[in-house]
């Protein structure tokens, strides 16, 4: 069955565009580990499983490759990337620009229902990691960030902002690092307290320099994308 045809839990048709769907199913796969960071994909195959033409297929595949999920490799398929050190590296210096930036562009339009707002997330992202359900902690964690960065209009910042997070969370398996996930929700109730405080300096300062910081979070990025590899590694070599 084509994917446009599939119906979603509502029963309605889905009416995204073919190619749009083909995205998010791929990525879906990439997540779910069905399709393996270093692991070459053919396309013929892909074409034939999901029911669809290779025109959607291929526009679907160079966006996943603009993204920077996959590499198209000519006459070979399709290699879904691995994160290197550098990448994280770099996407979170990204982040750190747009978001700090973003910070001091909003912080006037941040009232007190958006601080609130954040102020649950934060304490349900606790609840998770009491739970240790690292999936849900780190949708939260978007969320935290998605509560301020929604009040912009700049489109491009935010598109490219969700594309790097994606990069940068969306694993296999995502590692547990308790350490790094207190260190994060201590963060965030820090940086709200700045937000009411009215300072706008301190909590565009805070947001750059510690906690988007690389430097300073290095140890446990290390820690985390090294266990995230390990455990890729090992499903990459569990019999079938």
């Amino acid at each position: 069955m084509l994917l446009s045809e599939r119906q979603g839990e509502s029963g309605m048709i889905n009416v995204q565009p073919l190619r749009e769907q083909i995205y998010a199913y791929l990525r879906d796969d990439i997540n779910k580990g069905n399709l393996r960071p270093g692991e070459l994909v053919n396309t013929s195959e892909i074409s034939r499983s999901m029911g669809i033409s290779k025109t959607p297929l291929r526009e679907a595949l160079i966006q996943l490759e603009c993204d920077g999920f996959v590499t198209i490799l000519p006459r070979r398929g399709v290699m879904v990337n691995r994160l290197t050190l550098s990448d994280v590296r770099e996407f979170w210096e990204i982040c750190r620009a747009f978001e700090s930036e973003m910070m001091d562009q909003l912080f006037g339009r941040i009232d007190e229902a958006c601080i609130v707002k954040m102020e649950e997330i934060n304490s349900q992202m606790k609840e998770a990691m009491a739970e240790k359900d690292t999936d849900r902690f780190y949708y939260l964690n978007t969320a935290f960030h998605d509560a301020f960065l929604s009040l912009s209009d700049n489109r491009q910042m935010l598109r490219i902002l969700k594309r790097i997070k994606q990069r940068l969370y969306d694993f296999l398996s995502r590692s547990c690092i308790p350490e790094w996930e207190t260190v994060n929700c201590d963060e965030h109730d820090h940086l709200i307290v700045l937000l009411r405080s009215g300072c706008r300096e301190s909590a565009t300062t805070f947001l750059r320099d510690i906690h988007w910081s690389f430097k300073k979070q290095e140890g446990h990025i290390r820690r985390f994308y090294k266990q995230a590899s390990k455990e890729e590694a090992a499903l990459a070599s569990a019999p079938l």
